[in-house]
């Protein structure tokens, strides 16, 4: 079975997959942003473009995603809330927490992005401007920031 990289513990074919090939449309805001993390882990950049509405789309710019999806290495997703706007049942936020390592050095992107429901489904439309990643500070002997449970020393840092 090949597990999906959004950390649902499903099938990629019948979770993510099923999303981004477009033979299912995501029915909730996570299952939106669990498979555009997906699309960003296989540099899969037109999905992410056509899931994008208003001015993060505006100012996308892909050839440079597509550089920077290649040359990060995805270690895993976990989602922090997901809900819909108490007065707005088209507006949608999700709060995670993805994990990459870029340069050896293991990173995270901590977002609360924004989706609208828009033409019977949904789109990303805004996030929190990402700050810019710098590494996790981990002694050796402590556990992984890239959540692998490895020691620090006998996984991410760099000898």
């Amino acid at each position: 079975m090949n597990k999906c990289p959004c950390g649902s513990m499903i099938e990629y074919s019948i979770c993510c997959g099923s999303y981004i090939d477009g033979s299912a449309i995501p029915a909730t805001p996570e299952a939106l942003m669990r498979s555009r993390y997906t699309a960003y882990s296989q540099a899969n950049i037109d999905y992410i473009k056509k899931t994008m509405r208003g001015s993060p789309l505006t100012n996308f710019d892909a050839t440079e995603a597509k550089i920077w999806a290649k040359g990060v290495t995805w270690l895993g997703l976990k989602v922090l809330k997901a809900y819909q706007d108490e007065l707005n049942s088209h507006k949608g936020y999700v709060e995670f927490i993805a994990r990459f390592r870029e340069n050896h050095q293991p990173k995270k992107l901590h977002e609360v992005s924004e989706f609208a429901y828009e033409d019977g489904r949904w789109f990303y439309t805004a996030g929190l401007e990402p700050k810019k990643s710098t590494p996790v500070k981990a002694s050796r002997n402590a556990p992984c920031p890239c959540g692998s449970q490895k020691k620090f020393k006998n996984c991410c840092l760099v000898k």
